[in-house]
């Protein structure tokens, strides 16, 4: 794998390192770490699943591996070659260790996407509706706080405090691309290092997407509130650079707000109470919660019900049982006596 895609692996690390490449993708180094760390922590489930060949997995391995020829000609496209690739490290861990391994594999080689930068039209394709949002929404906000503002398309005019006008340009840096990838990664990485249901772990993913946006159009209201109310360096300057690591602290409680409704809204109850009755435990009410938050609740006690008192006791006549009345005496009348003459 590392001679066939050295080239592009190179590339990707001149692309997405932390220090001398593009501040864009700063997180895609820490993917394969999250990957490397979901490996350890099943590493028992791991250890127990059984390895053998699937040949299954040469039709990924060689779908990924056409894919990126592909990529290399005539497609042209750098990151359909990071697909390919991805693709064929699925079907090569899919062909030597077999379905159960795959079943805990799965998401450290998917999550490997998350890493993977966008061609450059399809960035500028999504960026541009995230500017147009971001400065309407920004304009709706200064508007309510008593700023005159407004907006053409990408652009936002704020009256300022000596009655000039000011412009500011909601650019692609500010689309919030960054704070995107970089959120549904952070999320993703929560939702799957934890205990939960698959759909939940993907909606967990799925919601970082509007939490990025929404944190993204706080971060531009603002830096044009600060450039109207504070001064117009400052917002430019400073705040700008520092905006996009402030808005990580909202944006990380609002994915553990999706973890807290999760938690207190849908309880799943046990599937299998009767092992869970033979290892001592109480069945009833049981939720299958992650361990640190699981409860037990116990059926409540319930004071006796007041005893009737006591009856007398009675006295029941035994029958005896019958004894035969003795037989009376019968006396046999004696014979006359004979008078002699």
């Amino acid at each position: 794998m590392v001679l066939a895609f050295w080239p592009n692996l190179r590339r990707l690390w001149l692309k997405t390192n932390p220090f001398y490449g593009e501040p864009n993708w700063g997180h895609a180094v820490i993917v394969p770490i999250v990957g490397l760390y979901y490996l350890y922590t099943n590493r028992e489930q791991l250890l127990k699943a059984k390895a053998q060949t699937s040949w299954w997995g040469l039709l990924p391995f060689i779908g990924g591996m056409l894919f990126y020829v592909y990529g290399i000609y005539p497609g042209q496209n750098d990151y359909f070659k990071d697909v390919g690739m991805v693709v064929a490290l699925f079907g090569v861990v899919q062909l030597l260790c077999g379905w159960e391994v795959m079943k805990i594999a799965w998401f450290p080689i998917a999550f490997l996407i998350c890493a993977l930068p966008w061609p450059g039209q399809f960035y500028s394709i999504i960026a541009t509706p995230l500017q147009r949002l971001a400065a309407i929404v920004a304009v709706k906000v200064m508007a309510f706080t008593g700023v005159p503002a407004g907006n053409a398309g990408t652009k936002i005019f704020i009256g300022g405090i000596t009655g000039d006008v000011r412009t500011l340009n909601v650019a692609e840096a500010c689309a919030g691309l960054r704070s995107l990838m970089t959120f549904v990664s952070l999320a993703a990485a929560l939702a799957f290092l934890s205990v939960r249901p698959l759909w939940q772990k993907i909606l967990i993913t799925l919601s970082a997407i509007p939490i990025a946006v929404a944190c993204n159009v706080m971060r531009v209201s603002g830096q044009g509130l600060l450039d109207h109310y504070v001064s117009t360096a400052w917002s430019e300057g400073f705040a700008h650079q520092v905006a996009g690591l402030v808005m990580l602290l909202p944006a990380f409680l609002l994915v553990l707000l999706v973890f807290w409704l999760l938690d207190h809204i849908f309880i799943e109850e046990a599937g299998n109470k009767a092992e869970f009755a033979k290892a001592g435990g109480p069945t009833a009410n049981l939720s299958t919660k992650p361990a640190s938050n699981l409860v037990i609740e116990l059926p409540r006690r319930t004071a006796p019900a007041p005893s009737a008192p006591a009856a007398a006791p009675v006295n029941v006549a035994v029958p005896r049982p019958a004894v035969a009345p003795p037989r009376p005496n019968i006396v046999k009348p004696q014979p006359p006596r004979k008078e002699k003459p």
